[in-house]
């Protein structure tokens, strides 16, 4: 991998990590700017950190590097400038500069920036830890109040540390949290969410917060209106949007009750304004209206006008500005503090942005607030907590458009790991059949445990897990392997959500029983198959299963192949070669046996039926090949041990898939010797005929759904050695002409289970 791609694949990281840990990283700014007064925070640094990381990936993946060498030689003229004007304060104006070209430089950022993590799913979350930042700490009184600045007015911030910026960010997320969760099927994403968001309007108690809020749910309803006119609307998005619509109406009969109407009353009694006729003179405009901020701008812009040709053009500065009064109109206090040559590259650097990307409808509309918002109460263009969620909404409008696709939560309690590359490789398959067609998929498996403890604890995490992304992630579907284990989550979720719609893939002795202690396994499945919209089984044989032991519709059951064979990885190879890559001895031909080591897969009817042929002078030069590991390999090595077949064997425990080649083209005959009443399909069987290897399988359960016998392979007597024995031998005094016919057979069987061949099935489930 180049160096290019290993920062990539860093900043893909540390972007998702950096905006999503953004409200607590304000929270520290907060904590540290009131308590130790410096002129630079935690958050200055971090995002100063993450300014530098996003023009070093500018540098690599994007052309615009005129614009970029424009920004740093003003950068450098200004810090010239400043540092000569009075070099003490020379700080706190480099950190202005960076607070006000945050937002240009992160918009040519986003404006490239290709990360489908970033999308309004994620700005729930953010949305919800800023709203839990408010209300736990007001649980706990240890957050900060507006009462600690002004003595007469009420208002609570939480963890933050002044009201202006933190409504900016509020009413700036709300516009794609809102949306996402009136689209979203989780009943609690949407009681949790608009409760706590009423909660906080009341405790924070600014205008722009309680005004900005109502005119996102009055923009999002205009919106449901006009879309429902052209498409069906779903039943759980017409209750989402009338319940933001009660909100909205709650929030309006609130307004006597609230912190805000007490600031207002206070404002209004202070300025001894006692009807409508006082307010209507410009005094009382700056005052209740602006709140002095006409009154600052001419402060300002009067010691403007005195300053020479270099401040004109380099700005007063923040020190100075801030000595006067701060204006609190964004592009007024850049203007001023910047100068002409800094809002000239400040208002460039935006134009060259927007004008290679527009933003959909209500991405568009959250920018154009947060602007008027910037030009009313400020706090938004110049502070870094705010405009990063600005520069944002053109990745978010870019990644809007991935979340309309269908999408799916598969779940499993098997799924391959380094230590065990074959236990559940078919889940792995359907992942990625359905990810590479289309599909949005997250996945929540569990690898093969033994310790018992770690199971149950990797279960729990398994099912909680399932919960908790359902919540916060608008699945269409729940795609669940291994039914009797792995749904329990699946079923609490649904019961959660609105229309998703449950898939359950039957595997085995989830809904066959091969011991009667596995009874509980069906019982589970039962209850469980009642709640799916469809139930995939590997095979004919287990969609009788179904039909007849659990009553399920027949159009409802879907036979998929447990992923399917790929016969472009399974194909024939020269014998000689293949063992030899397989590390086997070219001295010796192979009969093999390739499953797990557990009860009734027939490992010890493949044992006896070599102890009867192995002596025989037709299989002088023969080795039998055992592939696998499970719970009964005590058993095993004690039945070679008594059948005294240790130098006819090669043993070895489970390999990977490529392996696999090697090992099935090393043999002359593969046996599928399995008794197991919860054998479903038996994919080893259908591998070894796409590597045109001659194969004998037991005539029961799952291999019967494919292998014909004399056609493609042959069929044996479940259970018996003999009959075994008498098989192996058959198919070993086959003539050239037999062998061939039955290996093209065996072949285009394996053809008929190819996952390209057969892979439309599983897709057409979710359509």
């Amino acid at each position: 991998m180049s160096k290019v791609n290993k920062f990539n694949n860093f900043f893909d990281k540390f972007v998702y990590v950096f905006l999503l840990l953004s409200p607590i990283l304000d929270a520290l700014t907060a904590f540290t700017v009131k308590n130790f007064n410096l002129s630079f925070s935690i958050g200055t640094i971090i995002r100063g950190l993450f300014v530098i990381l996003s023009l070093i990936w500018l540098k690599y993946n994007s052309n615009r590097k005129k614009i970029i060498i424009l920004f740093l030689l003003y950068v450098l003229l200004a810090i010239i400038y400043f540092f000569g004007l009075n070099r003490y304060t020379i700080l706190t104006e480099i950190t202005n500069i960076f607070h006000i070209f945050y937002l240009p430089i992160l918009m040519l950022l986003f404006g490239k920036y290709k990360n489908d993590k970033i999308n309004d799913k994620l700005m729930v979350k953010i949305f919800l830890i800023y709203l839990n930042l408010i209300i736990i700490p007001y649980l706990f009184n240890i957050g900060y109040n507006l009462t600690e600045s002004y003595v007469n007015k009420e208002g609570y911030f939480g963890l933050f540390f002044g009201g202006n910026e933190l409504s900016a960010v509020l009413v700036l997320l709300s516009v794609p949290a809102l949306n996402y969760v009136n689209n979203s099927k989780s009943y609690i994403l949407k009681i949790v969410t608009y409760l706590e968001l009423f909660v906080c309007i009341y405790l924070v108690g600014t205008k722009t917060l309680f005004i900005g809020i109502i005119l996102v749910l009055l923009f999002l309803f205009i919106r449901y209106i006009k879309y429902s006119r052209v498409f069906k609307v779903e039943k759980n998005r017409r209750v989402a949007i009338w319940s933001s619509m009660f909100i909205f109406v709650l929030l309006i009969a609130i307004i006597p009750f609230t912190p805000m109407m007490k600031n207002i009353k206070t404002t209004l009694n202070y300025y001894k304004i006692n009807k409508v006729s006082d307010v209507l003179n410009v005094k009382n405009i700056d005052n209740v209206v602006f709140s002095k901020r006409l009154s600052n701008l001419n402060k300002v812009h009067k010691e403007f006008k005195k300053t020479d040709i270099n401040g004109v053009i380099y700005g007063l500065g923040e020190t100075k500005v801030e000595s006067i009064n701060v204006i609190e109109i964004d592009i007024l206090d850049i203007f001023y503090t910047i100068g002409v040559f800094g809002t000239i590259v400040f208002i460039l650097m935006i134009l060259y942005t927007t004008q290679f990307f527009d933003l959909r409808d209500k991405y568009k509309f959250a920018f154009i607030l947060l602007v008027v918002i910037s030009l009313i109460s400020g706090h938004v263009l110049n502070k870094p907590m705010v405009s990063i969620y600005l520069a944002v909404l053109y990745l978010l409008s870019k990644n809007s458009l991935t979340l309309e696709k269908k999408s799916i939560l598969l779940v499993s309690n098997m799924y391959p790991s380094k230590k065990f590359k074959h236990y559940g490789s078919f889940v792995k398959n359907s992942y990625e059949l359905l990810k590479d067609n289309g599909y949005i998929v997250d996945k929540v498996v569990m690898h093969k445990q033994t310790n018992k403890l770690m199971k149950l604890i990797c279960y729990s995490k398994l099912h909680l897990t399932v919960i908790l992304k359902t919540i916060f992630n608008n699945y269409d579907y729940i795609y669940v392997h291994y039914i009797s284990h792995s749904t329990l989550g699946a079923i609490i979720a649904k019961k959660l959500c609105f229309n998703t719609k449950l898939v359950l893939n039957a595997h085995g002795n989830d809904v066959v029983m091969d011991v009667p202690s596995e009874i509980k396994n069906v019982k589970r499945s039962k209850k469980y198959i009642k709640e799916a919209y469809k139930i995939v089984v590997p095979s004919k044989y287990y969609a009788e299963v179904m039909e007849n032991d659990y009553n399920v519709k027949k159009e409802n059951i879907i036979i998929y192949p447990s992923g399917g064979v790929n016969t472009g990885r399974f194909i024939k190879k020269d014998r000689v070669e293949a063992k030899k890559e397989a590390n086997l001895s070219t001295k010796y031909n192979y009969i093999g046996y390739i499953s797990r080591l557990e009860k009734d897969k027939g490992w010890d009817v493949f044992l006896k039926a070599i102890n009867r042929i192995k002596d025989d002078k037709d299989f002088k030069h023969f080795k039998y090949l055992v592939v696998g590991s499970g719970a009964e390999q005590d058993k095993f090595n004690d039945l070679v041990k008594e059948l005294k077949l240790k130098d006819y064997l090669e043993v070895r425990n489970f390999v990977s898939p490529d392996e696999l080649v090697n090992l099935y083209n090393s043999l002359d005959i593969f046996v599928f010797p399995t008794y197991r009443k919860s054998e479903s399909l038996g994919l080893v069987g259908l591998e070894a005929m796409a590597c045109e290897t001659l194969v004998v399988a037991s005539n029961n359960y799952g291999p019967t759904s494919y292998v014909v016998n004399k056609k493609n392979g042959l069929l044996f007597k479940p259970q018996d050695d003999k009959d075994l024995s008498e098989k192996i031998i058959e198919l070993r005094n086959l003539n050239k002409e037999e062998e061939k016919k039955m290996l093209t057979k065996a072949r285009e069987t394996a053809v008929k289970y190819d996952s390209i061949n057969t892979k439309d099935i599983l897709i057409n489930v979710f359509k």
